[in-house]
């Protein structure tokens, strides 16, 4: 393995003026994403005394009714009424969650269209009030609400979701906010219930559901979700892993710093303008709300955001935010996974096409140089017709047309296996911080920021590819690979996959040297291809 240059470049910045992800502003490290002056009181009360301490108590006493108690109460914004936000910014809790694998950055072969949009299944925007429960309407009336009317066909204001039964179940103390992966985890394990179930308030955050309501609420599951960074980083969001999941119906719930302009000056605007004043961030606090689309042409390129203050802000409570400005000024980004009409996924055979890309390294980044033409060899195995060289780069690319769980383990020199995606944990193997889940569809290049190169010992490399329509223990199957390491690495593994392994799946080659496979549509069905690489000693 070698590591692949990193691009400083993030992908279509298209900043408009409002500047790129470098720097991140203020509002670092603290629990509600705050920041400013507010933060440094308790330094700036140690380092003065008499007169200058009168001073400094009269600045923060003005700063607390300014910006907000809590972090979440921001005030009196304009001609709209008292806005409050509640999105706790923590880079421990967006760690939580699963990282999303994203597509290959190949405009080719995974073209994104120049816009896409979701406002069509969203419900009339809401106002949250003075409660900080901006999670929930974001992610239960806004996101949720958007997967069901998607789904079925509804109209979403008769399908929309109650944001009270979800923010009352997870809030933090005082209903001045919580974190968004809270909303996330609690949708995907226990639901939600339509709005008028239980109707919203934000008066009191106090009130349980009844057991019948619980009940209700399973039949709502979501499906799942996954965070939307680069890699394994917490402080850097990916704009294309956003695009792609909303270009394929899957609404992004964010958690963003916001504060003046964004609060103030919004009535009736199509669009956020940042003041320079701003990019300071001091006194903005974190707010979750639902991106619901994109468009390259619109400002220059701009995310259109979904809010909870009612429709007074913003377009009916819409506003675009430009690349630029929303890369810098966003901290955290959750996909859901889209939620096909009944049966779309269970009778949807499992098909797709795999193969071995060379890669080249120019310095600046890895560019493909071709594929590694592959031969069908016995049952599930395939080979390459010629031997690599030594210093040959290349990667494995996997291009699933429908949703499935994408795993891939490779033969060590000793015979064992390793799991080479989900990436593994590098303090404990049997773990992970990525999805596998791959609902959004494309090809993929495996691994993503290293590439592979034929080591010297031996004739002979060993990949496997395993698709699923349900997760796999990947540990527990890497295992059983790893096991007499001394007998065939392809019998093992399908030894190891069992009796969910397809036997009667269909498998062939491309004109282009890939292999195609296709399978039937029984819901708990497995394939696997098993690579055989040919090298020069």
């Amino acid at each position: 393995m070698t590591d692949d240059p990193q691009d400083p470049e993030q992908y279509n910045d298209n900043s408009g003026g409002g500047g790129g992800f470098p720097g991140r502003g203020g509002g670092g490290g603290f629990p509600g994403g705050g920041g400013g002056l507010i933060g440094l009181l308790p330094l700036l009360l140690s380092l003065f005394r008499g007169k200058g301490l009168l001073v400094i108590l009269v600045i923060g006493g003005l700063l607390y009714f300014v910006m907000g108690r809590g972090g979440c109460n921001m005030g009196s914004v304009g001609n709209l009424a008292q806005l409050a936000t509640g999105g706790f910014l923590d880079p421990r809790q967006f760690e939580r969650a699963a990282i999303y694998e994203p597509l290959a950055e190949d405009n080719s072969k995974n073209p994104l269209p120049e816009a896409a949009n979701l406002q069509r299944f969203a419900p009339a925007v809401g106002d949250q009030g003075a409660q900080g429960s901006c999670v929930a309407w974001s992610s239960a009336y806004g996101a949720r609400t958007i997967l069901e009317a998607s789904k079925s066909g509804q109209d979403p204001n008769s399908v929309r979701f109650s944001p009270a039964f979800l923010y009352n179940q997870i809030g933090l103390d005082g209903c001045q906010g919580s974190y968004i992966v809270r909303a996330m985890e609690f949708m995907t394990k226990q639901g939600a219930v339509p709005y008028e179930q239980f109707p919203y308030t934000d008066q009191d955050c106090s009130r349980t559901p009844s057991q019948e309501q619980v009940r209700e609420a399973g039949q709502f599951r979501m499906r799942g979700f996954n965070r939307l960074s680069q890699g394994d980083c917490t402080d850097a969001i990916d704009l294309r892993a956003i695009k792609e999941n909303l270009a394929q119906g899957a609404p992004v719930v964010i958690g963003m710093m916001v504060g003046q302009s964004f609060m103030k000056d919004m009535m009736g605007k199509d669009v956020w303008i940042p003041s320079e004043s701003d990019r300071s961030m001091m006194g903005f606090g974190g707010h979750a709300m639902c991106v619901v689309g994109y468009d390259d042409r619109k400002y220059g390129g701009s995310f259109l955001i979904m809010n909870s203050w009612g429709k007074e802000w913003g377009v009916n409570g819409f506003a675009w935010v430009r690349y630029g400005d929303f890369n810098y000024y966003v901290r955290e980004a959750y996909g859901v996974e889209p939620m096909h009409q009944m049966g779309v996924m269970a009778n949807t055979p499992l098909t797709g096409e795999i193969g071995l890309m060379e890669v080249v390294n120019t310095g600046k980044k890895v560019e493909p140089k071709g594929y590694i033409t592959l031969k069908q060899g016995t049952g599930n195995q395939f080979v390459t017709t010629s031997s690599l060289r030594a210093g040959s780069l290349f990667k494995m690319e996997v291009k699933n047309s429908s949703e499935c769980y994408v795993y891939v383990f490779g033969k060590e020199t000793d015979g064992t296996s390793y799991t080479l995606f989900p990436y593994p944990n590098k303090d404990d193997q049997s773990k992970t911080k990525y999805s596998p889940f791959c609902g959004i569809t494309g090809y993929r290049l495996f691994p993503k920021d290293k590439s592979m190169t034929p080591d010297s010992i031996g004739t002979r490399d060993m990949i496997t590819v395993v698709l699923s329509k349900q997760p796999l223990d990947w540990y527990a199957i890497n295992t059983a690979i790893s096991k007499n390491p001394g007998t065939d690495y392809s019998t093992r593994v399908n030894n190891a996959l069992g009796s969910k392994l397809l036997k009667s799946a269909g498998y062939s080659t491309t004109a282009r040297g890939t292999m195609q496979f296709s399978g039937n549509s029984d819901p708990d069905q497995i394939m696997a291809c098993v690579v055989e690489i040919t090298k020069n000693r």
